[in-house]
């Protein structure tokens, strides 16, 4: 009984280390752990809450990051929202390998007269989107 407690403790030691982890793979008892996108604002705070005039300019810098197992073509747009808005400003594409980032700086002019008008950052795929809100000239 001693032996097969023993043969158990060493086996789930051994399970834990990358080469166990290998090992399950390979037998085809354990996957690859499922990877991810990152989409961020750089600096949201840099973003303006507000607009002073009509019309103004507002740099939006995002980030995108690769953690996945192998290399992504990443679509993004940029576009505004508002009361009776939806306009894309912006498009691009980036390819990243896995692990690594790209960060993305883009002018938005901005034309508000009421409410307010949100810019939103999309990814095509995987579908994810940031935004931030900035209300219009009181």
């Amino acid at each position: 009984m001693i032996i097969l407690i023993g043969s158990v403790v060493v086996l789930a030691s051994v399970f834990q280390t990358s080469a166990g982890h290998a090992m399950l793979r390979t037998v085809g008892l354990s996957q690859e752990p499922a990877g991810y996108t990152s989409l961020s604002f750089l600096h949201p705070r840099s973003l303006p809450e507000q607009l002073r005039t009509a019309h103004g300019n507002a740099v939006t810098s995002f980030a995108i990051h690769n953690v996945t197992g192998s290399t992504h073509d990443y679509h993004w747009s940029i576009s505004l929202v508002g009361p009776e808005l939806i306009r894309r400003v912006h498009a691009g594409s980036v390819r990243l390998a896995p692990g690594r980032g790209a960060e993305v700086t883009r002018s938005v002019a901005i034309t508000c007269t009421r409410g307010a008008v949100r810019i939103v950052v999309s990814l095509e795929s995987p579908a994810e989107s940031i935004d931030a809100w900035i209300a219009c000239r009181p």
